[in-house]
């Protein structure tokens, strides 16, 4: 009886360890991602796009403008575009300090929940807290993958750095699609549903086939969000500050 309480105090104490590594990992991923993310608009790689897509949009207006309309409808016109400016920002700006640590986040505990619900319903092995911890440091690769990128942007002073397939595209214009698909296959985020595929079947939770289809289902939902989001936001973006 002695050892049975023993084993269970033991048991607990494990699992309030592994949920406390699980929140303090994801805070330390957090921050990077907010420093990291910071650093790009501190040197002008998060708003020099944007500026330079507003002004684009004003000269294509003048452009449009000039021998059509007067010209103090012509200044007004310029002068929307220049508003618009603050709205892309913000749009932005949320997108990097809000959005992006949240996901890492929401794709832990949609991984580590999925593992342990598939585990309770064949009779295998739970392991919650493990699977939050082990999924949290997953992680990890994604916030790697964006200190390449932000190292990488400082270094070769360029704007347009990745590291997915879209770097092996000649230059040329392609559907907004195709590449926010091929975007998705970022180098480090495959290596991270890797290591998160491993990691549920390491666990026991689930054989790896299983846990290789659960991680590219949640991949895919995770895409299809950010193609979507990025769709939309793309063809305001052309409407508003480049208009045809």
């Amino acid at each position: 009886m002695v050892e049975a309480v023993s084993m269970g105090s033991s048991s607990r104490a494990g699992a309030a360890s592994d949920r406390s590594r699980f929140g303090l990992t994801l805070a330390l991923w957090g921050a990077l991602v907010l420093g990291l993310n910071g650093l790009t608009w501190l040197t002008g790689f998060r708003t020099g796009p944007l500026t330079e897509g507003v002004e684009q949009g004003a000269a294509r207006v003048e452009s449009r403008g000039v021998g059509e309309v007067s010209d103090d409808l012509i200044r007004r016109a310029i002068q929307t575009q220049h508003d618009t400016l603050s709205f892309w920002t913000t749009l932005a700006w949320l997108g990097d300090f809000l959005v992006e640590p949240l996901t890492l986040a929401a794709r832990a505990l949609a991984a580590a929940t999925l593992f342990a619900s598939v585990a309770a319903l064949v009779g295998r092995p739970v392991r919650y807290e493990l699977a939050l911890s082990e999924c949290a440091t997953a992680q990890g690769f994604w916030v790697l993958g964006l200190a390449v990128q932000v190292a990488l942007m400082i270094a070769l002073r360029r704007s347009d750095i990745e590291t997915s397939p879209t770097l092996l595209l000649p230059a040329g214009v392609y559907p907004a699609a195709a590449w926010l698909a091929l975007r998705q296959l970022d180098l480090f985020a495959v290596l991270g549903w890797g290591v998160l595929a491993r990691g549920g079947w390491r666990r026991g939770q689930v054989n790896l086939a299983t846990a290789v289809l659960i991680c590219a289902l949640l991949w895919l939902v995770e895409a299809a969000a950010r193609i979507t989001f990025g769709l939309v936001l793309g063809s305001g973006a052309r409407l508003v500050i480049v208009p045809g």
